[in-house]
């Protein structure tokens, strides 16, 4: 038979499972309590007794017959019965050992869960809604009983910008020397460094800047967006989907507001006709509707949010739903009407979330499916139904204008990246008259089904010859070209509508003279050799900063009208590249002239600084605002104007 472990430390000790010294007659722990030891040699014996025995019945037998004055004399007996025996020992101790010497210690935790997480004891991830109650319909009710702690919100935590051994510098600098037409403003940054003689370029000081922070910041939706997004993952299921909306349905009309108040003057995407009622049907059937205007629908619900609250983070939820949505669609072999109206609305996102150079990149790319897409609906050869039959003919209307709004956004992404446009002058804009748009005297709200898209054969030929065409335009095709811009602008100038159309219309075509004359102005003999370029040039670069500025810093116009700057933010900065090249050259004849009018050199030193002040407000967003504060903090105060 296996001998028993010999048991050495005092009772006190084992109970509570400390070490104990075995000092006699009080062991340190036991005389730091002020209690009394079991290794006293007065209660030894009676210790061993009960030990052996297993049981304090006879003990306490003995101790119930005897009188009062006995028990304080038997100090063994007061201690069996405090309960330092084997059996009852933790109850009867805690009796024994009076309440102020009692010690409880317990583990002061904070609870991380959310209230609803840890009721259910499931892993929470600690967002504000966690994901569990979001994806469970519980936004409103997740909640914290500790304080959470705000970090910095990740613009883009799944579209990293370099991979792994890639260097930030690198991509940059191989991004900047990617293949451009004379449309990009790369052109211009080169010759501007050559007049300002400066050591340290600006653009090569913002390089080195924007490759120190993390260069994914300037992203808030994923670069790939609207394809392969990772976090659409998580809306692969309509319920899901349902329960985002639902958290908009108390302010859901004012979000469709905004967006039709800022948006849908400039770029005639949604039809207003039909949207109100099919927004009406969705909430009394919502498992009804398609997934096809459910994307559509989501869009318009996160550009609206974005407008009001200007919080990306919330809008960017509404924006990869839709995506999610979009997958759900056969959109690439089969696509629908809504299915180019989402795609337009998520180009239109991405400029105004992102407005990064990267973002208008991914633009570009995503233009092309969307021609394609429109190509294959027949969108351009769509003939006119006869105007007596109203209902057909406004369904053609509004499918005329997503088709203008199509083309435009392909125009606008061409002119802007540098790269050339896929609208092919011999397939897209065919010569029929069957296929000509009958003319609509009204509002400059008509003018996207009739005279703008009769402007894009000629804006698509200028681009063609700038970016793609190996044979440089002669002076006298430009001169003929710049011609038929400035009618078709003084067309659109006399009819009436509304401003903010009218003001983004003017800043696309004088965008399109800014290229047109951009090879001839920038000669170095351009003021006697090529007058109309070189003041044309500067007419339409101070023309354009002087609208940023109305858009920016208006204070009479709407509300977050500067959302619509970030459609035009590399616009703007070439007219200020091109204005500050004409003022660094010393032989440059600024002052004014009868014909032109243009302003003196001092005058246009103010316009660049009025936007210098523009540029501080940025607050370093991208790559873009760096270097344009960087050029304005090296180039302005070295201008000499005398």
């Amino acid at each position: 038979m296996q001998q028993k472990r010999q048991i050495r430390a005092c009772n006190r000790c084992r109970q509570f499972k400390r070490r104990c010294d075995k000092m006699k007659p009080n062991c340190s722990n036991c005389r730091r309590a002020g209690v009394a030891c079991s290794l006293d040699n007065s209660v030894s014996t009676s210790e061993t007794d009960s030990s052996e025995n297993h049981s304090a019945c006879p003990v306490e037998d003995q101790s119930g017959q005897l009188s009062v004055a006995d028990r304080a004399q038997t100090p063994g007996l007061s201690i069996k019965r405090a309960g330092v025996g084997n059996y009852g020992e933790g109850a009867n101790m805690k009796a024994s050992v009076p309440i102020a010497q009692r010690v409880i210690k317990r583990r002061d935790r904070a609870c991380l869960s959310c209230s609803r997480c840890h009721r259910l004891k499931v892993k929470c991830d600690k967002q504000q809604p966690c994901s569990r109650c979001h994806l469970s319909g519980y936004d409103s009710t997740c909640s914290y009983t500790h304080k959470i702690q705000t970090t910095k919100q990740k613009s883009c935590p799944t579209s990293p910008f370099t991979l792994a051994g890639e260097d930030a510098e690198v991509i940059v600098t191989t991004w900047f020397w990617r293949h451009r037409g004379s449309s990009h403003w790369r052109a211009l940054l080169s010759r501007i460094e050559s007049l300002s003689r400066l050591d340290s370029p600006p653009f090569a000081m913002a390089i080195k800047e924007h490759e120190k922070e993390n260069c994914a910041g300037d992203l808030v939706l994923p670069g790939n967006f609207p394809f392969g997004s990772p976090d659409a993952a998580k809306y692969s299921s309509l319920e899901t989907v349902h329960a985002l909306i639902r958290t908009s349905q108390p302010e859901y009309q004012s979000y469709i507001d905004h967006y039709l108040d800022l948006y849908q003057a400039i770029h005639p995407i949604v039809d207003t006709r039909t949207f109100s009622n099919e927004v009406a049907q969705f909430w009394s059937n919502p498992s009804a509707v398609d997934v096809f205007w459910l994307a559509q629908f989501l869009m318009v619900l996160g550009l609206g949010m974005y407008a009001m609250n200007r919080d990306p983070m919330t809008s960017v939820e509404f924006y990869i739903a839709a995506e999610a949505c979009l997958t759900k669609t056969p959109f690439m072999f089969r696509p629908s009407i809504f299915t180019l109206r989402t795609l337009c609305l998520m180009v239109a996102a991405k400029q105004v979330a992102n407005a990064t150079c990267w973002a208008l990149d991914s633009c570009w790319s995503l233009m092309g499916v969307v021609v394609r897409l429109a190509v294959m609906q027949g969108l351009h050869q769509e003939s006119s139904p006869p105007e007596d039959m109203p209902d057909m003919f406004e369904d053609w209307a509004s499918r005329r204008r997503l088709w203008t709004t199509i083309l435009y956004f392909d125009i606008q992404m061409a002119l802007i990246t540098g790269m050339p446009s896929l609208l092919r002058h011999d397939e897209v804009f065919l010569d029929n008259d069957e296929l000509r748009t009958p003319e609509v005297i009204g509002t400059l709200d008509d003018c996207w089904q009739s005279s703008i898209l009769e402007s894009f054969p000629i804006v698509c030929h200028v681009l063609s010859r700038v970016n793609c065409s190996p044979n440089p335009m002669s002076y006298e095709e430009v001169m003929e070209y710049n011609l038929e811009v400035r009618q078709l602008m003084s067309h659109l100038a006399s009819i009436e509508g509304n401003d903010l159309l009218r003001l983004t219309l003017d800043i696309f075509f004088r965008r399109v003279l800014l290229v047109l004359h951009r090879r001839h102005a920038l000669h170095p003999d351009a003021p006697t050799v090529f007058p109309i370029s070189y003041w044309s040039s500067l007419e339409c670069s101070l023309a354009l900063l002087v609208h940023h500025r109305e858009l920016t810093d208006e204070p009479r116009l709407p509300q977050n009208l500067d959302l619509i700057a970030h459609f035009f933010m590399l616009d703007f900065f070439s007219a200020a590249l091109t204005a500050s090249i004409h003022l660094l050259r010393s032989d440059a004849p600024l002052s004014a002239t009868m014909e032109w009018l243009i302003p003196p050199r001092q005058t246009i030193l103010d316009t660049l600084k009025s936007c210098q002040d523009l540029w501080v407000k940025e607050k370093d967003k991208n790559l873009m605002h760096k270097y344009r504060r960087e050029y304005s903090k090296l180039h302005i105060p070295k201008i000499d104007f005398f």
